[in-house]
């Protein structure tokens, strides 16, 4: 009801995520002196739709619209390694539409652009992309900066739609108006979260959260204020200054949701939002890197390097310099994008390996007994059976009329040893029947 009033509201949306996401205790950071409070993180890096984190809530919207327009496609743009693309081409291929992702090539400017297509790699989010089906469609960051996004996605649809298909676009991040109804509603699942852990009318003192294109935090930091709620909200943006997000929020999203003649609403009295890009977008010092991991091994909670992690050290550094700021109940929005982990693999390995030296061993191998020429051994492949043994336990298998085990994919070829014709792992063509 506290909504009703909002500019379009959604009459129906799709159902692509589970909700609600957990609300739980957690003990990121020691509490500073002083401070006796709680620290709670909201996990909507459980929403589903293979792990597609804050970006379901949106496309649940947008994508309800695309299919209620008659699209058959669906582009939309961002990083190469964007949690927000990756979301579109999974949501798009589970319902069947083909998705058109523009990204953004890591070089200013490439002079070859069949070297710069070739050049797209298969790890992380983009890994994802291709195996769901996405059509990749690579600008470099100088066509990006000069062009910006809408124009690009806007030459893809003409082509397109030249073509006879009929295309939808969702905007960078997917925050629009729509889009934002995401976390207007997300923010009523908190709400009555809160209300069954802590009693009617209590809630949260602080809610933190990464902010990139700006709809989530839009939508959480509007909501706290429609409902009364009272918590500070803080943003930390991920790729630009505090300044670009306030002006994105003010101009593309709050214009779209507020009645006319309501009063005025600006983002600066909804959130406090802190810069928190440093190198920039996408990109990570080994500081940060290590945040996530020491946050990984005290927590069991993963963070992502280009939105969660930046966010979290920026608010960590906060806390520890000014706790005052922070009220007794502090709830962190955990917004998902675990794959990007992925494409930090090699600066991972650094950190864990300077911090864990030898955490790695082999199992202590089994000593021979004297004069016991039997004693056991490890070997490969064969789910536990001898190797030399393959041939006649496959004979007993027709002898007895048993069942032919389905994960079992032998081949009839001279030369592969036994081992391998037992391990499923190598993927060999299956068979129709036992081999005669």
């Amino acid at each position: 009801p506290w909504a009703a009033h909002l500019r379009s509201v959604p009459a129906s949306r799709l159902q692509l995520g589970h909700f609600p996401t957990p609300v739980v205790r957690w003990q990121p950071l020691e509490p500073a002196p002083g401070w006796e409070g709680e620290f709670w993180l909201k996990r909507d890096d459980m929403t589903g739709l293979e792990l597609a984190g804050n970006k379901v809530r949106k496309l649940e919207f947008l994508l309800e619209e695309a299919v209620r327009e008659g699209a058959d496609c669906v582009i939309s743009c961002g990083g190469m390694q964007s949690n927000h693309c990756r979301a579109v081409a999974v949501a798009c291929a589970t319902l069947g539409l083909e998705s058109h992702l523009v990204l953004r090539h890591e070089d200013w400017a490439v002079e070859d652009d069949a070297a710069a297509v070739a050049d797209v790699a298969m790890q992380g989010n983009l890994l994802m992309d291709r195996l769901v089906g996405a059509k990749i469609w690579v600008v470099t960051k100088k066509e990006y900066r000069e062009q910006g996004s809408e124009p690009l996605m806007e030459r893809v649809r003409a082509k397109l739609a030249a073509e006879g298909r009929k295309p939808y676009i969702i905007k960078l991040g997917g925050s629009s108006p729509l889009g934002t109804w995401g976390y207007i509603d997300a923010f009523e699942e908190l709400r009555q979260q809160a209300e069954q852990m802590f009693g009617k009318g209590q809630g949260f003192s602080d809610i933190v959260i990464a902010t990139g294109s700006g709809g989530s935090l839009a939508g959480i930091a509007l909501a706290n204020k429609l409902t009364g709620f009272g918590a500070k909200v803080w943003g930390f943006g991920a790729n630009d200054t505090s300044e670009y997000h306030h002006s994105i929020i003010n101009s593309q999203i709050l214009p779209g949701m507020l009645p006319e003649g309501s009063p005025a609403l600006r983002s600066e009295d909804l959130a406090e939002i802190t810069n928190a890009k440093n190198l920039g977008y996408a990109m990570t010092t080994p500081e940060e890197l290590d945040v996530i991991r020491a946050l990984a091994a005290r927590t069991g909670v993963m963070f992502d390097p280009v939105y969660t992690g930046k966010a979290f050290r920026f608010f960590a550094k906060m806390y520890a310099e000014a706790p005052e700021r922070f009220g007794k109940r502090i709830l962190f929005w955990h917004t998902g994008g675990i794959f990007g982990l992925w494409d930090r693999q090699t600066e991972f390995r650094e950190l864990v390996e300077r911090h864990a030296p030898g955490d790695v061993s082999a199992v202590p191998r089994l000593e021979r007994a004297q004069g016991d020429d039997r004693a056991p051994r490890l070997l490969k492949g064969g789910r536990g059976r001898r190797p030399e043994a393959a041939s006649s336990w496959r004979r007993g298998c027709r002898r007895r009329q048993r069942p032919w085990p389905p994960e079992a994919s032998f081949v009839r070829e001279e030369g592969i040893p036994a081992a391998r014709r037992l391990n499923p792992a190598l993927a060999f063509v299956p068979p129709q029947g036992p081999p005669g």
